[in-house]
């Protein structure tokens, strides 16, 4: 009896002003929501059609696709509203949306969004705590010199205004660098990172997917990429190249196989580091993104993957490494022996092989674009303009880094990579902790594959490039910082999950 006389407790007490905004900022959600629906009803069927063409099936299977999306749109932003209620800040919200924009390239200004949000988080935090353990890291140096190279491109272009926002929107990227080492100061750092970009790979595989199924359903192959990347021609026919939220398949297979081979090598630490649990989840990780990186049609992430795929046994498994290595020798000597080698390279060739003869063209016009300017290059956003009938780009990063930035560039960007893999190297053979080891070797696997399929296409300039850096140089960071130990309690960034 006396607990029903005491009084109610409310977990929130709001005062009428407050309840007042509240009910009109719902009563505007509302209004928005009915708006947008009534919208889509009169036009999604004709723009469905405009994607998909005539009488498609999806339209009269579902008139509201768009209220759909908008609804799953909302669930999503309800799912990241509640983890950060539940994790106790936003650390996690702005941590996945970092990872799932350099998976995504078709989601605009994501990756500046995260950024923001990385210095917000950073600011805030620190003015709290009355400091900012900012960890500068020494390629700032080697940037600068970048950007200083990029610049030159202004002496030579004749719209500095498109250079300019080109510039900017590019030089956003290299922020991963300097934020990174800033943020993952811990292994809990690393691994959360990753596991959200593992996440978002699977995602984006499931985009692959929902675009096959689109393409079957429509016949119009639908893809994120133009007509003239979105199909490949082979001795079975024509082909869709899968980009799930990428815009290009080979930037697709780049962020899929990189990942990819990078959850192999962690799945496969030895009992006891790793949980079962854990271990699953890495190891199908692997797996659907290598089923990814095959369905984009990309022969250099096919060769690249393999490549990454055959070594990592190698490297991993010391005691069997030797009958390893025989085996796999043997078994290539046979396949050269009987033409299945050669067989399977002609297959490989003929898949959309006038594409393939089509780049040395390409290449031959960056070769000279060099030999006329080598000191520094006709400039990055130049090489369309000279003597190019072809109206293409070089599909190989290290012509674009010589055609356009020339000698200057080579050291420049050369130079910067050499440091990264030796600094890596480094800390592969002196670790502060068996886990940096592991991190380095997978980073090392990592930059493998971007370094074969630089032979083939261009990855100068996309994010998940420097978003790789960036980690490196937390990994690289963390393991010369090995005496100091913090407690989580004093992590500026990522507090421990409540």
């Amino acid at each position: 009896m006396s607990e029903l006389n005491r009084e109610p407790i409310l977990t929130t007490d709001f005062n009428s002003k407050t309840s007042l905004w509240r009910g009109l900022a719902l009563v505007l959600v509302g209004w928005l929501v009915a708006f947008f629906v009534k919208n889509d009803g009169i036009f999604s069927r004709r723009i469905q059609i405009d994607i998909l063409g005539p009488n498609p099936s999806l339209v009269n299977d579902m008139p509201y696709l768009g209220s759909v999306l908008l609804i799953l749109v909302g669930l999503l932003l309800i799912f990241l509203v509640g983890l950060a209620i539940k994790s106790g800040s936003i650390d996690r919200v702005v941590l996945g949306m970092f990872a799932f924009s350099l998976n995504a390239d078709v989601v605009p200004m994501l990756f500046q969004i995260s950024v923001i949000g990385f210095c917000y988080i950073l600011v805030d935090r620190g003015l709290r705590q009355r400091r900012i353990p900012f960890r500068l890291t020494p390629m700032v140096v080697i940037m600068a010199l970048m950007i200083l190279s990029y610049s030159v491109s202004f002496l030579q272009t004749t719209q500095p205004l498109s250079l300019i926002s080109n510039m900017i929107y590019r030089s956003t990227y290299m922020l991963s660098v300097v934020l990174l080492p800033a943020l993952l100061v811990s292994r809990r750092h690393l691994d959360t990172l990753f596991d959200f970009m593992l996440v978002a790979a699977i995602i984006t595989v499931g985009a692959e997917i929902a675009q096959y199924i689109l393409t079957a359903m429509s016949d119009r192959i639908i893809t994120f990429s133009p007509g003239s990347y979105n199909h490949v021609v082979t001795p079975f026919g024509i082909m869709p190249r899968l980009t799930g939220l990428m815009y290009h398949p080979n930037h697709q297979s780049n962020i899929l196989a990189t990942q990819a081979v990078m959850a192999l090598w962690f799945s496969l630490q030895p009992k006891g580091t790793i949980n079962r649990r854990r271990r699953m989840f890495l190891f199908a990780g692997y797996v659907i993104l290598a089923f990814g990186t095959v369905v984009t049609m990309s022969r250099s992430g096919w060769l690249s993957i393999a490549i990454a795929t055959a070594l990592v046994p190698l490297i991993r498994f010391k005691k069997v490494a030797p009958w390893y290595f025989l085996t796999v020798v043997g078994v290539c000597l046979l396949a050269y022996t009987t033409g299945l080698a050669e067989a399977g390279y002609k297959l490989v060739h003929d898949i959309n092989g006038d594409s393939a003869d089509f780049r040395w063209h390409i290449d031959d016009i960056a070769l000279e674009a060099f030999f006329s300017r080598p000191w520094f290059g006709v400039g990055t956003s130049n090489f369309l303009d000279f003597f190019n009938p072809y109206q293409l780009e070089v599909h190989d990063t290290y012509l674009q880094i010589a055609s356009g930035m020339g000698i200057f560039g080579i050291l420049i960007f050369g130079g910067y990579i050499l440091a990264v893999i030796t600094r890596l190297i480094h800390v592969a053979l002196t670790p502060a902790s068996p886990a940096y080891r592991e991190w380095a070797i997978a980073l090392l696997f990592g930059l493998m594959i971007t370094g074969i399929q630089s032979f083939f296409a261009m990855f100068l300039w996309i994010k998940f490039l420097w978003g790789v850096f960036g980690i490196a140089e937390s990994v690289i960071m963390n393991n010369r910082d090995k005496n100091n130990r913090l407690s989580p309690n004093d992590f500026i960034f990522l507090p421990p999950q409540r």
